[in-house]
């Protein structure tokens, strides 16, 4: 097979990848929660901030159990929104009506997930007979929420396109014709997840949601904890970058659904004080895997700002490195060019690699703190990422790192400014010749 046929078919799959409505719909599902992940996280770093004097004043003037409370209903309550925003964005990428999507995927999610009987325990509380914990709801429950909100997001866009709805005569309003159009879909998707409901609770597993998380979860869990497995993602990611495609785009769904969960047990174990369990996570990832963005192409603009002498490099340094301080480095990455450049490819592809494998054996070794599981905003400054994820020690792990990929890009560097001055040169001995 040609290069050329190879390269094609690449490009097709990881189009396909890209555009595959089910990941789109996990990818932007979670995505969605990110503002309720972030009071939760700022509650969290506001609330475990490493100062005693400090977590002593929270204590004594009563605004720390204030601040557990805005993690406990958000960052413990992920499962619960996510049921919700992926059916949601599926809805909505199949052109149906979205809300009613996303009310049959949390509905869904609440039918299947177990419910703690406390009378059956013989737990007196106030008369409360059934309660619903929170350990499904936090990270535990995320793949049941994801799968759940696909399956009662696609029965209902199927019902809808085979017109099992309710139709109301003409002349009913809008918006009370299409609810009652939601109404058989819904009634038939609530009506199979009670019957999945019944089903598990005969089985060993007892429910559904234990069933996803021995089976899925935790095997999914085990391959995420591998640095191998991360590794193998950012691989890929910068393969299709060098290819001209949006490498970040197309890994972004497996970032997501593979690692946000192991941030979140990060999140309740910090909120808790008690070990972090992981060292991976999606934190992980946007902090160390590719500082200033895919590539680490961040080392590369300080070339270019203080190391270049042609003018065409001086000038993109410039232009650069401020974005790249903020991990925005498609200026860089388009303006060098940095896709489709064999010169450039290896550092660019190595940089992050390195990265995060220093990262991950430094963690190892206790050199530095686990993460937290705060989850990083895109645009957050370098280094005051690093801070608010792990402390002073990360950020100075993030120089170190940032250092190592000068050091990788440096001789590469050298032959594109090379030819950048010969090329310049070139051009000065022509307009003088002209002139």
């Amino acid at each position: 097979m040609k290069k050329e046929e190879m390269l094609d078919k690449a490009m097709l799959v990881a189009d396909k990848i890209q555009t595959n409505k089910y990941l789109m719909s996990v990818s932007n599902g979670l995505m969605a929660t990110l503002p309720l992940l972030m009071v939760g996280s700022i509650c969290m770093v506001i609330n475990i901030f490493p100062l005693d004097v400090w977590k002593n004043f929270l204590t004594n003037i009563g605004i720390s159990p204030i601040l557990s409370l805005g993690s406990t209903l958000t960052t413990s309550m992920i499962s619960l929104f996510a049921a919700f925003t992926i059916a949601y964005r599926f809805a909505e990428l199949d052109g149906k009506k979205a809300v009613t999507g996303g009310l049959i995927g949390l509905l869904g999610f609440l039918i299947v997930t177990p419910i703690f009987n406390l009378k059956n325990e013989g737990i007196d509380f106030n008369g409360l007979t059934n309660v619903l914990p929170f350990t499904w709801l936090g990270a535990k429950g995320l793949f049941t929420a994801i799968i759940v909100a696909l399956l009662g997001a696609k029965v209902y866009c199927v019902l809808v396109d085979k017109n099992i709805t309710i139709k109301m005569p003409e002349g009913v309003p809008a918006n009370v014709s299409s609810t009652f159009a939601g109404l058989l879909p819904t009634i038939i998707a609530s009506a199979m997840f009670l019957v999945i409901h019944g089903i598990f609770n005969l089985t060993p597993w007892g429910s559904f949601a234990d069933f996803i998380y021995d089976v899925i979860s935790m095997p999914l869990n085990n391959l995420s904890d591998s640095v191998w497995s991360l590794c193998f993602i950012v691989l890929v990611q910068m393969l299709l970058w060098c290819f001209g495609l949006h490498g970040s785009i197309v890994v972004s769904s497996f970032i997501n659904a593979l690692y946000m969960p192991m941030d979140m047990i990060n999140q309740e174990a910090a909120m808790a004080g008690a070990e972090l369990p992981n060292i991976l996570g999606k934190t992980f990832y946007s902090i160390y895997s590719g500082i200033g963005g895919a590539g680490g192409t961040l080392s590369l603009a300080l070339l270019l700002f203080f190391v270049a002498k042609s003018k065409k490099h001086r000038m993109l340094g410039k232009l650069t490195l401020p974005p790249g301080l903020f991990t925005i480095n498609e200026p860089l990455v388009f303006g060098l060019p940095l896709i489709l450049n064999p010169v450039m490819a290896i550092p660019f592809i190595a940089v992050p690699l390195v990265q995060t494998l220093l990262a991950y054996m430094a963690t190892l070794l206790h050199l530095v703190p686990r993460l937290n599981g705060v989850q990083i905003t895109f645009g957050v400054p370098v280094l005051f990422n690093g801070f608010v994820a792990g402390g002073f020690r990360v950020v100075l792990l993030q120089i170190v790192l940032v250092l190592v990929g000068v050091v990788i890009y440096y001789p590469f560097f050298k032959v594109i400014e090379k030819r950048a001055l010969e090329e310049e040169k070139a051009f000065e001995e022509k307009q003088i010749t002209q002139g």
